[in-house]
């Protein structure tokens, strides 16, 4: 009983902060849009910078924290997979900003015949192959940064070539109102269409797949629907059809 407490208390903190997101959901789409185009052009000043002072890069992590901590949070809702993606990125694109060409300048510092003791060699040598390093990260983070904006924002673009997916409306209270006041039609919890082990697992689920009246809809599992109505399961394995509270990234949102 205690883990199914937590679990529900899980789920209900989970649907609040997406509840919160969501309806904003363009306006943090066009701050992750932002933070990630400004990420970029200052790497290109820097580049730029650094080739006129070499002391360009040791004051921007107070630029590039900001920014990498606001791409993360305008994007975390979406899902673990952009989660996951968004941190990874950000790590690699710091490191490969601030972090390796910070840790370069105290080397570069250095008096060359010390240098060669410590078995780094003489400065003018490795700087290229250290500027290569940072930018070698800085790529990676930009690579998965993409991947988690496309992720997020198109995720049909990873949809497997002949799937079919259909926008179903969702089914709101009034419309149980609606045709029950039109056609008289009795009212049944969705719960009373699932056997005992369907009902613990449609508890992670936001909404599931079903056929009312003709029509197709998302549904949550607390609601009412008419008596009659059918649940829509998958032909191959007969289990439910329907939108995760938990989105691994590759839903309709």
């Amino acid at each position: 009983m205690v883990k199914v407490k937590s679990n529900t208390e899980r789920w209900a903190f989970i649907d609040t902060i997406q509840d919160w997101f969501f309806p904003k959901s363009r306006f943090w789409s066009s701050i992750s849009l932002f933070s990630f185009f400004s990420l970029i052009i200052l790497q290109i000043i820097f580049s730029v910078a650094s080739g006129i002072n070499p002391r360009a890069r040791q004051e921007t992590d107070f630029l590039i924290l900001p920014l990498l901590t606001l791409f993360v949070f305008s994007i975390f809702w979406r899902g673990s997979i952009p989660t996951f993606l968004s941190l990874t990125g950000s790590l690699m694109m710091y490191a490969g900003m601030y972090y390796i060409q910070a840790k370069y300048f105290d080397l570069q510092n250095l008096p060359p015949t010390i240098a060669n003791r410590l078995g780094y060699g003489t400065i003018s040598e490795n700087h290229f192959h250290i500027d290569q390093y940072a930018q070698l990260y800085f790529l990676a983070g930009i690579f998965f940064l993409t991947l988690c904006l496309v992720i997020s924002l198109k995720p049909s673009f990873f949809r497997a070539r002949g799937a079919k997916y259909s926008p179903y409306p969702i089914w709101e209270s009034e419309d149980s109102k609606i045709m029950s006041g039109k056609n008289s039609v009795r009212l049944i919890p969705v719960s009373s269409l699932l056997n005992f082990a369907e009902q613990q697992i449609a508890t992670t689920y936001k909404y599931i797949t079903l056929m009312i009246d003709g029509t197709i809809y998302f549904v949550s599992p607390d609601d009412w629907i008419p008596q009659g109505s059918n649940i829509i399961r998958d032909k191959e394995t007969g289990s439910l059809i329907g939108i995760p509270k938990v989105p691994d990234g590759f839903n309709i949102w």
